[in-house]
C-alpha cells in the first residue's frame, strides 16, 4: 500500500523520538510494528531525531524508505524532547496517538492495552509500577526519590495526585492533543505541560502498570535537568499557563 492510501486510513500514530539511539531504535520500531500489525488497525509510525552524531538519522530514513507507513523527521541541531516531541505531534495523523521512547525502556507490547484504555480515559500513561535496571541501586534510588518528589510538586502546585507523569510510555486521545495546544516546551517537562492542561481541560487520565527497564543510558541529567522542569514549571504556574482559559493567553501576561 502506498503512502497516500495510509494517509486516508490511519487510525493510530505512534510517535518515536530519538536521540542517538543507533543501538536500540531498530529493535524499538520492529517490536512496535509488530504489537500494531496484531493489533489490526491502520497505523503510522513517526521517527523523529534532532542532533544525533550517531547513526540514528540513517537507520530512521532507511525505515522510512522500506516502509510507507513510516515518516522520518530530522533536525540537524540538538533541540530536546519536547520540540521532538511537537514536531511529531503536527505530522501524526491517527485518531489516536501513542508515544514511545527508543531506547528499548518501555514494552511496546503494552500499547494494545494503553489503547483499550480509551474506553474509560483520555489519556492513559505506563505507570512503572516495577523498574527492573542493571545500574548501582544507588543511582536508581535517586532516580525514584526525584520522580517522587516531582510528583509532590506537581500535586502542591496544581491540586492533583499522579501516580506517574514521565514515563516515556503514553497514549492521547487527539482531541486532547488538539485541546491543550499551543504547546510551549521544547524539553522534557512537556508531558507535565499536556496532562496537567488536560486534566485542567475536563480530560480524564488513567494509569496501566508497565514494567520499566532502565538501562543506564538515560539522556536525562538527574541533576541538571530537574532544575530545568522545575524553573519551567514554576514560570507556568506564574503565567496561569495551565488553567482552563490557556487558550486565551498563548504567551500572555502573568
Amino acid at each position: 500500500m502506498n503512502r497516500e492510501a495510509y494517509r486516508e486510513r490511519v487510525k493510530v500514530s505512534v510517535i518515536m523520538p530519538a536521540y542517538n539511539e543507533e543501538r536500540y531504535i531498530e529493535e524499538c520500531f520492529n517490536r512496535v510494528v509488530n504489537v500494531l500489525k496484531d493489533y489490526g488497525e491502520p497505523f503510522e509510525v513517526i521517527l523523529e531525531e534532532d542532533g544525533s552524531t550517531d547513526e540514528t538519522p540513517r537507520i530512521i530514513d532507511k525505515l522510512a524508505s522500506e516502509h510507507p507507513f513510516v515518516k522520518a523527521l530530522h533536525h540537524p541541531k540538538r533541540m530536546g524532547k519536547g520540540f521532538g516531541i511537537k514536531r511529531c505531534l503536527e505530522a501524526a495523523e491517527g485518531e489516536y496517538i501513542v508515544l514511545i521512547d527508543s531506547d528499548m525502556e518501555y514494552p511496546p507490547e503494552k500499547i494494545p492495552e494503553l489503547l483499550k484504555g480509551f474506553d474509560q480515559y483520555d489519556i492513559v500513561i505506563g505507570f512503572r509500577s516495577v523498574w527492573e535496571s542493571k545500574d548501582e541501586k544507588e543511582k536508581k534510588r535517586t532516580r525514584t526519590l526525584l520522580s517522587r518528589l516531582y510528583l509532590k510538586l506537581i500535586k502542591a502546585l496544581f491540586d492533583v495526585e499522579l501516580q506517574d507523569i514521565q514515563s516515556g510510555l503514553k497514549a492521547f486521545k487527539r482531541e486532547v492533543i488538539e485541546y491543550t495546544k499551543p504547546l510551549y516546551s521544547d524539553g522534557f517537562e512537556i508531558d507535565t505541560e499536556i496532562v496537567i492542561k488536560a486534566l485542567k481541560g475536563g480530560y480524564k487520565v488513567g494509569f496501566i502498570p508497565i514494567t520499566y527497564t532502565y538501562k543506564g543510558e538515560s539522556k536525562v541529567n538527574i541533576f541538571t535537568d530537574p532544575v530545568k522542569m522545575l524553573f519551567s514549571i514554576l514560570k507556568w504556574r506564574m503565567r496561569r499557563r495551565f488553567n482552563h482559559n490557556h487558550r486565551e493567553e498563548p504567551g500572555g501576561e502573568p
